[in-house]
């Protein structure tokens, strides 16, 4: 599975600013307002406590960051050049405080921007030799391992307090299956963005536990051994969505390659 090279260059055309323009809108859209309006936060924990039976604070990650991961990411393999996600990121900041919800002071938007420079950093990453690439299958397979020795061991917790899951586990499941699943692709195919994409998302569920409360303490989850379970739901959205936008770009590429030979013809 081929990686797309990023040409290094800082300078955007107009065309390339319309389409960074044109994603900072959707992810804005799909990542902040429309979730913040459809599913306010006694909403969003309904579904992520209550229906999934997940831990937190912090499994919320699962659907903001991942969502931001995935057109972040997405717009560093369609302009190919470094800064595009920090540009998007600091669009979808601007976008969100227009004509969002969230309050405004740097603590809660600023995790967009540090989520961007992770993604170019490890954008930046040479392909071939890297030792991340045999880190992220261990960490998602050890962390998915872990997430169901929980399930087995019937010491699933759910929500932002030290109460066990009533009936069965199916978040824990599902996420511990899926971490274990993309561990083994990660291992197969190990693309840098997917790696940024987890990573990336790490960050997001940490950066909530830092900066997001009264203290670093009060933002922790109840129950220790959950964290690992939160860094897990991170882990696999993140590097899921980013993979759907490397599968996207793939298409992408495929569809200009094909239009270049039937026009050549």
């Amino acid at each position: 599975m081929a990686e797309t090279e990023n040409s290094g260059s800082i300078y955007f055309t107009v065309r390339e600013i319309g389409i960074l323009v044109l994603l900072s809108v959707l992810a804005a859209l799909t990542g902040a307002l429309v979730p913040s309006y459809l599913f306010p936060e006694d909403r969003v924990s309904a579904i992520v406590y209550g229906a999934l039976g997940l831990p937190g604070p912090g499994a919320g990650v699962l659907i903001f960051g991942s969502i931001l991961c995935f057109w972040l990411v997405l717009g560093l393999l369609v302009i190919k050049k470094t800064g595009s996600a920090v540009v998007m990121s600091v669009l979808i900041i601007a976008i969100d405080l227009l004509f969002g919800q969230q309050s405004v002071t740097l603590n809660t938007l600023d995790v967009f921007v540090f989520v961007a420079l992770i993604l170019e950093i490890v954008s930046l990453l040479p392909k071939k030799k890297m030792v991340l690439d045999r880190a992220l299958p261990v960490v998602l397979s050890g962390l998915g391992a872990y997430t169901l020795f929980l399930v087995i061991t019937g010491r699933a917790k759910t929500g932002e307090t030290d109460v066990a899951v009533t009936g069965f586990p199916a978040g824990y499941v599902i996420i511990g299956i899926l971490a274990l699943l993309f561990g083994i692709v990660c291992y197969r195919y190990p693309v840098r963005y997917f790696f940024g994409g987890a990573v990336a998302n790490m960050y997001y569920a940490l950066h909530f536990w830092l900066f997001w409360g009264i203290s670093f303490g009060d933002r922790l989850p109840v129950s220790p051994e959950v964290i690992p379970v939160i860094f897990c739901i991170a882990g696999t959205g993140g590097g899921f969505l980013a993979a759907a936008a490397y599968g996207i770009d793939l298409t992408l590429q495929m569809y200009r390659k094909e239009a270049s030979v039937a026009t050549d013809q």
